[in-house]
């Protein structure tokens, strides 16, 4: 929902920092492309914000119960036998997320993972970040 009457209508969802309901976000109405949603922390939202600020829409999510969005997070840590098993165990468990990709290396004894997974929200995703950093030799686990 855009502006202050809580408007209806039709965007798109910014590439550069691929926003989800739960995300704060606003609209940018662009020249030829419409509306497009960014995050409010989106790396480009100090430009678009400070250069085209009459563009510049506030914007909401309404309910989002019947959509999917993709979302990527990265896993760094310890390398241990049983650690791929273990997180996709943890997303398997997890209602409401399909993984459609993943990606793990390991060199040294430190592995590197990339997941994509889909999620009704921002709040799913979040539980899912936060179960993956319980599993011991898990460092770092962020969204892309």
């Amino acid at each position: 929902m855009f502006g202050k009457d809580e408007e209806k209508l039709d965007y798109k969802l910014s590439a550069c920092c691929n926003p989800i309901p739960g995300d704060n976000v606003f609209g940018f109405i662009t020249v030829s492309d419409g509306i497009k949603v960014h995050k409010k922390n989106c790396p480009n939202a100090l430009q678009l914000q400070s250069n085209f600020s009459y563009r510049i829409i506030n914007a909401k999510w309404k309910d989002s119960t019947q959509s999917d969005f993709k979302a990527e997070i990265v896993i760094s840590g310890i390398d241990t036998i049983g650690l791929v098993n273990e997180v996709t165990k943890i997303i398997s468990n997890n209602h409401n997320i399909n993984m459609i990709n993943l990606h793990f290396e390991s060199h040294d004894g430190v592995f590197n993972g990339n997941i994509a997974v889909v999620v009704k929200n921002i709040t799913i995703l979040d539980n899912l970040v936060k179960n993956i950093k319980k599993i011991n030799g898990i460092d770092k686990v962020s969204r892309l």
